[in-house]
Formats: C-alpha cells, sequence, structure tokens
C-alpha cells in the first residue's frame, strides 16, 4: 500500500506555505535541504535557451531540488516530469508530463511544448534517464539506466545550452534489491524513499555549460552519452592527495633567502651576451651554474617554495641537484626588486648524450629511453625544473619573457628545432582530474615515438572506469577538458598552465610517469617540434622576422626516413 495519507499532509502542508514556490515548500515542510556552491549557482546562464541535464539518483526530490535551484536564478524553468505526478495540482506550473515508460501521445505533446519553450529562449530540466537510477550488475553499480536521445535532439534543434547537474548519492539498499526481483517493485517503493529522505542534506553539483556547437560534430547518440560523462564525471570529486609530507616525512625547512645584494652583484657580473630579452624591469639571463653560484642557491630554494605550495618538492631546503651543475640556467631578474622571479633549466640534448650518455638526462631518471628516440628527433634542448613565483604567478609578463628568451635560444641556432621535457600534474589535481588529463594526452597528444619511451613508474589509473573517461575524453576538445577539470576540481584549476602552453605549441605526449621522488606528482614527457608549430605563435616569442627565418631554415631539415 502507498502511503497516501503522509504524502497528502505533506502535500496540504507545502500548499499552506506563501511566498514560495510549492516543491520549495515541499523541501522545507520535509525538513530537506540541498548543498550547492556558490560559483556552481554562478554557473547557471540568467537567460537564454538551456537545458538541463542531470542524473536521477532519488526520484522526486531531484526534481524538487532542480528547479527550486533554477527558479532561484531565473523564473522561466519547466521540467519534463513523469505523467504519474500529474495529480499534484501545484506542480502543474512548472511540468512537462511525459510517459518515460512508453509511447504515449501526451509525449508528443510535451516534446512540442518543450520545444517551443526552448526557441522562445526559456530553461528545461531533463532527467534523460526517465527512470531512478538502480544497480546494475554488469557495471556493479548504482547509476542511471541508459539516457535517451531527447535531451540531445531539442538542444540540437534550438541551439540551447546544455547544463550539467549531478546530485550525490542514491536511494536505499531495500530500493535496489526489489529492483533486482522485479522492476515494479522498485518503483512502488519510490513513495517511501520519498518519504524516508526526511532531515537529509543532498549534495547537488553544477558544471560549466555547454554550448550546442560543442556538439554539432557528434551522431545525437553520441552526443547523449557525452552528455551523460560530462555529467557523471561531476561525481567523481575526490580529495586532493596529501602533500609532500606523505613521501618524505616531516619536510625540512626551506632555506634561508639569499640576500639581495649578494644576487644583485652576481647579475652584475653576467656579460651582455647573456642577456635574452628585456621587458620593463624585468631580464631574462642564461648562464651556465659556474658564473651564478648565488643566483642558482637562490633558484634552488624558490624551486622548493613554488613546488611545495603546489603540492610537489622535494622536501629538501632547495630543490637542487647534480644536474643543475652542467645544465644552462634561463631566469627573470627584477632588476627594480633585485629579486629572481621564475626560471627553466635547459641542456643541449646532443651535448649532454655526448658527454655523459642518456644517463645524463633529467628525464633519464623518470624514463627509459631506446637510444633510437634522439636520432630520431636530432637537435634540440631538455626543458625543466620550470616555476614562476607566487607573487608574480597572476603577471603574464614572466612566462612570456622567459618563452621569448628560449625562442630567441632557438632561433640563434635554428638546427635545435626540438624542445622535450617533463611537465607534472601535482597532487593538488584530485585522481579523477589525473586521470582525465592522462587519458585525453594518450588518445589526443600522444607522439608516433612514444613506443621508444619506456615510465620507469607507470601512472596506473583506477578512481575513473576506464572505458567511460575513455569515451569521454576522446571526445574532448582542450577547452571542454579544461571545463571538465574546472567542474571536477570545484572551479579552482583547470588544465595546468604549463601543459596547456605546450599544447599549443603543437606538443605531443611520449608517456606518463609517477614520481615518487617529488611528492608523488605525474609527469608527462612533451616533446615539441618548433617546425610543425602554428608560426603566429612562433612570432609571438621569436617575432615575425625570426620566427620567419627559422621557418625557412627548417624546410631544409628532413626527420630520418625510419621515424617518419
Amino acid at each position: 500500500m502507498l502511503p497516501l495519507r503522509e504524502l497528502n499532509e505533506i502535500y496540504r502542508m507545502a500548499c499552506g506555505r506563501s511566498g514560495e514556490w510549492f516543491g520549495s515548500g515541499v523541501l522545507n515542510e520535509m525538513d530537506i535541504r540541498y548543498r550547492v556552491e556558490a560559483t556552481d549557482i554562478g554557473k547557471i546562464p540568467r537567460q537564454g535557451p538551456v537545458v538541463v541535464v542531470a542524473n536521477h539518483p532519488f526520484g522526486m526530490v531531484d526534481g524538487l531540488i532542480a528547479a527550486t535551484v533554477m527558479l532561484k536564478v531565473r523564473p522561466d524553468v519547466k521540467m519534463i516530469a513523469n505523467y504519474l505526478l500529474g495529480g499534484v495540482e501545484r506542480m502543474k506550473e512548472v511540468c512537462l508530463y511525459v510517459d518515460p515508460f512508453g509511447s504515449s501521445p501526451r509525449n508528443h505533446i510535451a516534446l512540442k511544448e518543450a520545444l517551443g519553450w526552448l526557441k522562445r529562449g526559456g530553461a528545461l530540466i531533463s532527467f534523460p534517464s526517465g527512470e531512478v537510477s538502480c544497480f546494475h550488475a554488469r557495471s556493479g553499480r548504482v547509476e542511471d539506466p541508459r539516457w535517451t536521445d531527447t535531451a540531445a535532439r531539442l538542444i540540437r534543434m534550438t541551439n540551447a545550452a546544455a547544463l550539467p547537474f549531478y546530485f550525490r548519492g542514491r536511494n536505499s539498499m531495500a530500493f535496489q534489491a526489489l529492483g533486482l526481483v522485479h522492476p515494479a517493485l522498485r518503483t512502488a517503493r519510490l513513495a517511501y524513499e520519498f518519504l524516508d529522505m526526511r532531515g537529509r542534506v543532498i549534495d547537488l553539483r553544477v558544471g560549466t555549460p555547454i554550448a550546442a556547437a560543442a556538439m554539432a560534430g557528434m551522431s545525437t547518440s553520441v552526443a547523449t552519452e557525452y552528455l551523460r560523462r560530462r555529467t557523471y564525471v561531476l561525481g567523481s570529486q575526490s580529495v586532493p592527495a596529501r602533500n609532500l609530507a606523505v613521501v618524505a616525512g616531516r619536510p625540512r625547512p626551506v632555506a634561508a633567502e639569499i640576500g639581495r645584494a649578494r644576487l644583485a652583484e652576481n647579475v652584475a657580473q653576467l656579460r651582455s651576451h647573456h642577456l635574452y630579452a628585456e621587458d620593463r624591469d624585468l631580464s631574462a639571463f642564461l648562464a651556465p651554474a659556474e658564473e651564478i653560484p648565488e643566483v642558482l642557491a637562490e633558484i634552488g630554494r624558490l624551486r622548493e617554495v613554488t613546488f611545495r605550495a603546489a603540492g610537489e618538492g622535494t622536501g629538501e631546503p632547495a630543490d637542487i641537484d647534480h644536474f643543475d651543475s652542467y645544465y644552462r640556467h634561463l631566469f627573470v631578474w627584477n632588476r627594480a626588486k633585485e629579486e629572481v622571479v621564475g626560471a627553466y633549466r635547459i641542456g643541449d640534448i646532443g651535448e649532454i648524450l655526448g658527454k655523459l650518455g642518456i644517463a645524463g638526462l633529467y628525464t633519464s631518471t623518470l624514463f627509459a629511453y631506446d637510444p633510437r628516440l634522439f636520432a630520431c628527433i636530432g637537435a634540440g634542448y631538455e626543458l625543466g625544473r620550470s616555476f614562476v613565483r607566487q607573487e608574480y604567478q597572476r603577471q603574464y609578463a614572466p612566462l612570456l619573457l622567459l618563452w621569448k628568451a628560449i625562442g630567441r635560444l632557438v632561433s640563434d641556432c635554428p638546427d635545435h628545432a626540438v624542445l622535450f621535457g617533463a611537465v607534472s600534474i601535482s597532487r593538488e589535481y584530485s585522481r579523477a582530474s589525473r586521470e582525465l588529463l592522462v587519458h585525453y594526452c594518450g588518445s589526443h597528444l600522444r607522439s608516433h615515438l612514444a613506443g621508444l619511451v619506456k615510465p620507469r613508474r607507470p601512472f596506473r589509473p583506477r578512481q575513473l572506469r576506464e572505458w567511460e573517461v575513455r569515451q569521454l575524453t576522446s571526445l574532448l576538445d582542450p577547452g571542454a577538458l579544461a571545463a571538465t577539470i574546472w567542474d571536477v576540481e570545484k572551479n579552482a584549476r583547470d588544465i595546468p598552465i604549463l601543459l596547456k602552453h605546450y599544447m599549443k605549441l603543437g606538443g605531443e605526449i611520449l608517456g606518463f610517469n609517477l614520481d615518487k621522488e617529488f611528492s608523488s606528482v605525474v609527469d608527462g614527457l612533451v616533446l615539441v617540434d618548433l617546425r610543425k608549430t602554428n608560426p603566429a605563435m612562433l612570432a609571438r616569442y621569436m617575432g615575425k622576422d625570426g620566427a620567419a627565418a627559422f621557418l625557412a631554415h627548417g624546410t631544409a631539415t628532413r626527420q630520418p626516413a625510419s621515424c617518419a
């Protein structure tokens, strides 16, 4: 028997509440609260056609919360709902009723109304599964049944934005067990599940709006699956991995700052050929370790400070190793403040291989190389240990100046057209985000030379189901990837800035390694052949004439046939 008396009493009490939408009244009468961050609310478009695509873990409560949240932002909200709710008179003001279990004439009428509503610029809430989430023996998870393509078709027909809503949670074990006996028993249990929601707090995540144009090249079924994955990935948040203390015990205190006078004296000793770029008070110098002992000590200290703040670092007083002694160091110096702003470590690949062999390359500690790799890529530079100190990270000038200096270095030696090195994905990123980034790069950016590289400690994804995340990342472009990471990271970060930069340069990925000696960050080995970089991007760093001369030189350079 259905608990009609209790349901009718809730209905009566909610109807008696004035000054609020009926659904909000029901939530208040049952003391059901929802938790959604203000930054997520800010993602809801205030005007224009939008289709909310939501998972459906609980039942009626999902719709009440979704509509309440949307109505706080805009008044023009409708919701596609089960026709069984048609008997609730006060719900009719927002609901368009369909029969999710069959092809009723009411479905055609409701969809026609939904289409007109969106064409007039309204907002529409949809639960594409049409049914409440349940246990699936095949996946071993409680999740929505297969989504119908109605929402995707409406988005395509009206050029509406899609807005993912993810509700965290599920119904009781009794509900799941009854569904295994017969789906009808599960449906009959929904009223009791609704009453059991009293006093609960429901977490809601809102994703970044997805423009209809982002799905223009997809079939309707693929677009539907894409919307589902963009919704469910919102539930993949996890607490970022703990800091380096997990790996190295309690980190040692950072070394004392090198005095500004000593630094300024060291910089003043550099000659004009060490100066590679300038911008107002900032100067970029490139020098060997033996010529900048004071500056290098400060670089090591600042590396550790900066990397610790990002959940990385060695745990030592300064980040200095034996590679620093024979690599060159590109650093930005603020003349007015007499301080180091940022730096890169740069090594000539051919020079290091000639003197020390493959073991002389820093990245050989992370990856095992087939010697044929270096015959294939030719002359170039290994880049690494890059940082911009925290006080300057909101400014673009330091990173731009570092790259203008790198552009000058390459344009002066155009045979050295290849850059490669490790790019870190820090432990500040959740496990889910790191897996998304690794899968995306493997799907979209994998180099044909990747078979010549083997990570010493492979990163093994385990939080997200591999087939699902591969399916999602295969559909993402860089902008959509950034939005997805932004959602998972609760609006705190998207693609790591250096990885994003290399992607813009046309970088390819050779592999990923888990660096146990550096706070267990994930290191991606990136390869950039600047001869293939967009000329406009090159001109930003080399200047228009420098880029043209470099590319003209590059047309005469041919990669070995065995590497093609």
